[in-house]
């Protein structure tokens, strides 16, 4: 389990970097350096497989390429930690309670005259599979799991949700593509939180709701093998065993609603008719 201080902070040029000692080496710094200097600026974050001598692991390196921000977010990076650094530090803050995570490996930010101008985030290769892939449809052969296993696997995320949002966590994005789920042999599953960048922890005694956006990003996608039922039984755990007061029927409706709304802004479906054929799986993500 790393911590922030577990990591040796040193200089290179115009690169501030944050190693983890037992798996940092300067060819490895090199290769590193020539994949993020290669790559063209983007909008959006670029995650590259890097195939490096000695990884560690054996499920690869995968590199996260952050560039500079457009407009007043130039302005707002000179007073604030970049992506990749925020992702180490939110990363380990999970890690110390026990919330399965990517091992980071080595995380940097460039900059001029305090400007930032890229950042990267290196993390080990998880061996597990994103939670779509795994929760498909129920068939009777070893290649998907089996109805009882979908119930249980859904019950233990909900309970690990739960405990996320009941430590203060609110995950940046939290689609199903972002968690992945191993299975080690004799074991139950694990969740592994991806893409940490933009994950927060508030303080308990801060009433917020911001929690409740990760319920939508959750629920928006149609997802093979998961039913409506299924969306019901997820969130019948993670609202506990307590009987569904009026005040969590408010929540099914206000996540319906929201949901509805995701769906026509960020995949330009139709929200409106049935619930059901809406988060129909249609064949394709999103």
């Amino acid at each position: 389990m790393e911590r922030k201080a577990d990591y040796f902070r040193s200089k290179d040029g115009e690169w501030s970097l944050w190693t983890l000692p037992s798996q940092w080496n300067q060819e490895l710094w090199r290769a590193v350096l020539a994949l993020v200097e290669g790559q063209p600026f983007s909008k959006h974050p670029q995650t590259l497989r890097l195939d490096a001598p000695d990884a560690a692991g054996g499920e690869g390196l995968f590199l996260k390429v952050f560039h500079s921000s457009p407009g007043l977010g130039t302005l707002k990076d000179i007073f604030r930690e970049s992506k990749a650094l925020r992702s180490l530090r939110q990363a380990a803050e999970l890690a110390r309670f026990n919330f399965n995570v990517p091992i980071t490996v080595a995380a940097g930010e460039q900059r001029r005259q305090q400007l930032l101008q890229k950042a990267f985030l290196l993390t080990l290769g998880v061996d597990g599979q994103p939670l779509p892939s795994v929760l498909g449809p129920v068939r009777s052969d070893a290649r998907t799991v089996s109805l009882a296993e979908k119930r249980r696997d859904l019950k233990q995320l909900a309970a690990e949700v739960r405990r996320l949002h009941g430590l203060g966590f609110v995950h940046g994005d939290l689609v199903p593509t972002n968690i992945f789920v191993c299975r080690p042999p004799g074991q139950g599953s694990r969740f592994f939180f991806m893409d940490n960048d933009r994950t927060r922890r508030y303080p308990r005694w801060i009433p917020q709701r911001l929690w409740r956006r990760n319920l939508v990003q959750l629920n928006r996608m149609p997802l093979p093998g998961i039913t409506l039922q299924d969306r019901l039984r997820f969130l019948r755990h993670y609202l506990g065993s307590q009987e569904w007061a009026c005040r969590k029927r408010h929540l099914l409706s206000w996540l319906e609603r929201k949901t509805r709304q995701r769906r026509q802004e960020c995949d330009a479906v139709d929200p409106s008719g049935s619930f059901r054929q809406l988060m129909r799986w249609q064949g394709k993500l999103g």
